[in-house]
């Protein structure tokens, strides 16, 4: 007699989405596939059989500290006793955990500011561990124990568990607001104190805790954002980095002024001279406005601002970065039913093993690919992937991770023939935003994308300081063929901003007016056709006007879609612009 044995670790999204600095997030994400992983490994040296995760070399994958990104879910077939796999499991999870913490927490261990006891009692609290198991003695009964395993595992999940809170009323954290810090409050400047004192204990917040003086970290808070220090890898580029790609190439492309890196020298050393703090220099260093948290001094900041702001004119002229990022996040469609539908072929087992072991093959692929695109990943669990890009590469990003899985999982097809497909959200964000809101932009995009009959699309949020958020959403290829007409035309100045911005005014004054919606079309082309970059009284080319026309009038697009879309393309063009040097 054999039992499916499931298990899932939690929490997810709460626990990653509690990060203020895009390395939190990094680390906080890596952190759950390093648990994922030492639970499944342990599963499998206890004898079980992985279904998923599943790889072609298991033991090197699922090591501590391998680049194997592991889902939270994990599924075998054993034939111990559950109770015991299940505690075998959970072991091997607290076990890396600690293991973690300690490595974190290393340096500060020690320290009289920082509350060891507080700090481990929380992270201690943080994972949340659930199985089911059910019995099964042939294929046929592997298809029906995993149907019932879901349900049982989905109903556990759903059963909230109510801890009593640790702690004793210190201030909390910033950035979760429900645990406590576990800095003394004597480590952070006091209003009262000198400037000396204000900038000596900043320094040693910084290095100690690497936290700002307006942030409270709890020990969870504190095992991302040290964790990160200590994990060896390369540096995580910051949101304003990720931003500043298309002004760095266009940097690195001047060839009067030099490249990044002496920029970045420079800035840097400025910046040491005027003792101001800063992580690894990464792209941020080329925004000045990154410097008010920083420097609290408003004459200081003044100075400061004004020296960097010469050394960008001498690299780079009048030319400053766009503020804007893009983060991805990409999800399969059809994987349920393409799973269930394995469960029906006689070799159900092994069907499900081949099936992870692409989505694994794949997985393994999704840094490379978005490191070709200037873009830094996040995580990638084989049909779930997040990774920050630039505006100027995102689009192609996009459409290669979603045609590369589409390849590799058209041969796992659903009882309707149907294989599955990746559907991608993109939230295009200011680069000093929360990124707690940018997590929540790109998930509602995500939503959007999801929420296209037919799946296999593509969700893009605008979400800029000047107005309100702006969403499109559509087939992926076919919105991005749009999407790359229209930006085309916008770098050619076949049609200018303006026109994106006179539509949107047509559409809010006329659209909910009983004007017939012909009439409305004919406003709109007669808008565009004077709306042209190199004069607006030249007529624009036919080929502009004859697409227009037929988005309108043949594809019946709504006119506010178009408008939207046309605003989208418009940032885009203008980081390609930029990071081309077409300026």
């Amino acid at each position: 007699m054999s039992y499916l044995f499931e298990c899932a670790i939690g929490p997810v999204q709460d626990f990653i989405a509690t990060a203020r600095r895009s390395r939190d997030l990094r680390y906080g994400s890596g952190m759950l596939s390093e648990l994922s992983k030492a639970a499944a490994n342990a599963i499998a040296k206890s004898g079980g059989q992985l279904v998923f995760p599943f790889t072609a070399d298991m033991a090197n994958d699922l090591a501590a500290g391998s680049r194997f990104n592991t889902p939270n879910k994990i599924v075998a077939v054993t034939t111990s006793v559950p109770d015991v796999m299940a505690e075998t499991a959970r072991n091997a999870i607290i076990a890396r955990l600690h293991e973690l913490r300690d490595e974190a927490f290393g340096e500060i261990r020690t320290h009289p500011l920082f509350d060891r006891t507080l700090a481990n009692a929380q992270v201690d609290d943080l994972i949340e561990f659930y199985w089911a198991s059910v019995q099964f003695n042939d294929n046929e009964g592997y298809a029906k124990a995993r149907r019932m395993a879901e349900s049982v595992l989905s109903a556990r999940k759903a059963t909230r568990e109510f801890r009593q809170s640790v702690g004793d009323k210190k201030p909390k954290s910033s950035l979760d607001g429900a645990r406590e810090s576990v800095i003394d409050e004597k480590a952070y400047p006091a209003p009262r104190d000198s400037a000396a004192d204000k900038q000596r204990k900043a320094k040693v917040l910084f290095d100690r805790f690497k936290a700002r003086p307006a942030e409270r970290l709890s020990g969870v808070d504190l095992l991302k954002r040290l964790g990160d220090s200590k994990s060896g890898e390369q540096s995580f580029p910051s949101t304003s980095g990720v931003a500043a790609l298309p002004f760095l190439q266009y940097v690195d492309n001047n060839q009067k002024a030099g490249d990044r890196v002496r920029l970045f020298g420079e800035i840097a050393q400025f910046l040491a001279n005027h003792d101001v703090i800063v992580d690894e220099p990464d792209g941020a260093l080329v925004f000045s406005s990154r410097l008010a948290e920083l420097i609290p001094d408003a004459d200081k900041l003044k100075d400061v601002v004004n020296g960097i702001e010469k050394i960008l004119t001498t690299y780079a002229g009048k030319v400053r970065p766009l503020p804007y990022y893009a983060l991805l996040i990409a999800d399969g469609d059809n994987m349920g039913a393409a799973i269930d539908h394995q469960a029906t072929f006689p070799d159900a087992q092994k069907r499900h093993s081949e099936l992870s072991l692409v989505l694994s093959r794949f997985a393994a692929q999704v840094d490379d690919i978005v490191e070709s695109h200037q873009g830094a990943l996040v995580y990638s669990g084989g049909d779930d992937i997040m990774a920050y890009l630039p505006l100027h590469t995102v689009l192609g990003c996009a459409h290669e991770l979603a045609t590369r899985f589409a390849d590799a999982l058209s041969s796992f097809t659903a009882n309707d023939g149907v294989a599955p497909t990746l559907s991608t959200g993109i939230a295009i964000v200011h680069h000093l935003e929360p990124l707690s809101d940018a997590l929540d932009l790109a998930r509602q995009a995500e939503k959007a994308a999801k929420g296209i009959d037919g799946k296999h699309a593509l969700a893009i949020t605008a979400s800029k300081r000047s107005g309100a958020d702006r969403t499109i959403s559509g087939k992926r290829e076919v919105l991005k063929t749009r999407l790359d007409q229209m930006i085309q035309w916008r770098r050619s100045g076949a049609i200018s901003a303006g026109a994106a911005y006179e539509l949107q005014e047509l559409e809010r004054v006329l659209g909910p007016s009983e004007l017939p919606k012909e009439a409305l079309a004919e406003e709109a082309l007669r808008i565009i056709n004077r709306k042209r970059e190199t004069g607006g009284d030249r007529q624009i080319d036919t080929q502009v006007r004859d697409a227009f026309e037929k988005w309108i009038k043949i594809d019946k697009i709504k006119l506010q879609d178009l408008t939207l879309e046309l605003i989208v393309a418009s940032m885009f063009a203008d980081a390609i612009d930029m990071a081309e040097g077409n300026l």
